[in-house]
């Protein structure tokens, strides 16, 4: 896709712009927050405005793209890690919104922005925040990428990257008179990071705020010239001088006298065939280690039949307020129609009202009353796939986009519902969890569920991890829906994962003809499942979980990928 990438000048944002270059996307310019002349000292919590003034000269004659700027009107006013629009327009954020709005406006063509954020939901929130209002995607190819000495060494070896300190905020460690304007590179060879880092506990990528960079060159991406730094300044902060930015009064670009115009994909398309080889290879090692299934008794008991006789809907009540809800179904099947789909929507809908009725009658006494905020896992079944955009354009309406459940979906096959229906959902809720999420525990009445969940200092009731950027870390939820719900810190609800590769968002194919398709898939989801678990470290109240941690996990094939496992030839004995 075409994109617009957000630039500081630092190396996040340059690597973050290479990233997606290499994977494909099409850059056609580059944004720029800026402080405003008589504030150029004052921080911003979302975006870096040490060497800010080079930032256009940077875009325009290195890179060679337009270039686009606003001045940060606003300030840091909601703080919180989940950022809702107030409407009165005075945070920072809006500022965001008014320039991507501006660059929509002379650039249509533009659908996604990519980004330099690595560890900062407060960052990757608030930019998922504004592509969503103005309906673009959100690249943040470095999000979760690496430990951070190894993305500080993916940034300086693969970027090619040559970067110096503009800003550092790191006593002892870091100080301005001796380490700003230097070169970041020659940090991290003579062991400076490293030291920092086991002696003060110093993120060596930066990512705690202790400095900010200012790129120089980047060859695989400044295909024009490189920045020159001719006349700086250093200045500390008033209240702390182990704090200060240098400040670049003035600078030139030193042209490069061969321009390579040639695109990264070439890069790109290896590193694509160099995971495709080693999920291949990982698939082949485990064929040896499967039992070999004889013919007797193979067919038979393969699978069990999914139609039964049951009654909808099941409620099941939990000590803690937590709550199960099976078979959800319509009281009637929709008669058959020319269009299956929208018979599917109607089954939907009625649906949701049941579900909206039982809701409504949990917990009386509870405020905010119980509603679908409360839901943090759903599991959908559908007749056909071919349903899902229809229905989903209403399950966004039911259950929301803000801190939605985890779902998995799954297409069942026509008639495997019972009464030949073509939706059923079971959801998983936790009594509060929704006021949880959406409250900082204030003006609660002192008895009520929800308070007392507040004052719980021992665990969390609910957290939602929900990545909306693609990255290399995981897929990007493809609908409303979150990565994980984690209950009381402990218990981690998993949305279903399928073979995407992260980073393009496709599927790989294997790399020999020994291996199939549905087994290269397998694999990748499971490498997706531990990306998650292993992203749930987030404020450091619940760290990174991991496969071998897991209670269970329940695997869908498709009818070819059955009759492959087991060779059958008769597949009259099999549902889809």
């Amino acid at each position: 896709m075409k994109f617009v990438a957000l630039l500081s000048g630092g190396k996040d944002s340059i690597y973050s712009t290479l990233k997606a270059i290499q994977n494909g996307h099409e850059l056609v310019c580059c944004a720029h927050l800026a402080p405003m002349q008589e504030n150029t000292e004052e921080e911003s919590y979302m975006y870096q405005t040490a060497g800010s003034e080079v930032v256009k000269t940077q875009v325009e004659e290195c890179i060679g793209v337009p270039f686009y700027m606003r001045e940060i009107h606003g300030q840091s006013k909601i703080k919180s890690l989940v950022y809702e629009n107030d409407g009165d327009g005075s945070d920072e954020v809006e500022d965001l919104y008014i320039l991507l709005e501006q660059i929509q406006a002379n650039h249509p063509e533009v659908e996604g922005v990519s980004s330099g954020a690595i560890l900062s939901t407060y960052q990757r929130t608030r930019i998922e925040h504004v592509c969503s209002r103005l309906n673009l995607t959100s690249l943040s190819y470095m999000w979760r990428m690496s430990s951070q000495r190894s993305l500080l060494d993916f940034i300086l070896d693969d970027g090619e990257i040559e970067a110096i300190l503009v800003r550092v905020a790191c006593p002892p460690g870091l100080m301005p008179y001796r380490h700003l304007g230097k070169s970041l590179r020659e940090l991290r060879d003579k062991g400076v990071l490293d030291h920092l880092k086991d002696k003060w506990g110093m993120h060596p990528a930066g990512e705690g705020g202790e400095y900010e960079t200012m790129v120089l060159d980047c060859p695989k991406l400044f295909k024009r010239g490189r920045l020159v730094m001719d006349e700086t300044e250093i200045i500390c902060d008033a209240n702390d001088d182990g704090v200060g930015i240098l400040k670049i009064v003035n600078w030139r670009v030193e042209k490069k006298s061969d321009i390579d115009e040639s695109t990264n994909n070439d890069a790109s398309e290896r590193t694509l065939i160099c995971c495709q080889q080693q999920i291949t290879e990982r698939v082949q090692a485990t064929h040896s280690s499967l039992p070999s299934t004889s013919d007797d008794g193979r067919a038979e008991n393969a699978t069990e039949c999914f139609l039964q006789s049951m009654h909808a809907p099941n409620v099941q009540m939990m000590r803690g307020g937590l709550c199960h809800i099976s078979a959800l179904l319509s009281p009637v099947s929709c008669n058959e129609e020319t269009n299956e789909a929208d018979a599917a929507v109607r089954e939907f809908l009625a649906v949701t009202q049941m579900l909206q009725q039982l809701l409504a009658n949990l917990f009386l006494d509870d405020i905010p009353k119980t509603s679908s905020h409360d839901i943090l896992y759903v599991h959908l079944y559908l007749s056909e796939m071919s349903h899902f955009a229809k229905i989903n354009q209403h399950y966004v309406q039911f259950f929301g986009t803000h801190l939605p459940p985890s779902r998995a979906c799954v297409a069942v096959g026509k008639g495997a519902l019972p009464g030949g229906r073509r939706v059923m959902m079971d959801c998983i809720l936790q009594r509060g969890s929704g006021g949880y999420l959406r409250s900082d525990g204030g003006s609660l009445d002192s008895d009520s569920y929800l308070n007392q969940a507040f004052q719980n200092k021992h665990h969390l009731l609910r957290k939602c991890l929900h990545v909306q950027s693609i990255s290399h870390w995981a897929p990007v939820c493809i609908g409303p829906y979150s990565q994980a719900n984690t209950l009381r810190s402990a218990l981690v609800f998993l949305a279903g994962m399928i073979g995407l590769v992260p980073e393009s968002m496709r599927f790989f194919e294997p790399t020999s003809s020994e291996v199939s398709s549905w087994e290269v898939q397998l694999c990748q989801s499971w490498k997706n499942a531990a990306a998650v678990l292993d992203g749930l470290d987030d404020g450091g109240r619940l760290m990174g979980g991991k496969l071998e941690d897991s209670l269970g996990a329940l695997v869908y094939v498709s009818q070819t990928a059955l009759e492959s496992l087991l060779d059958v030839d008769d597949t009259d004995n099999y549902e889809s």
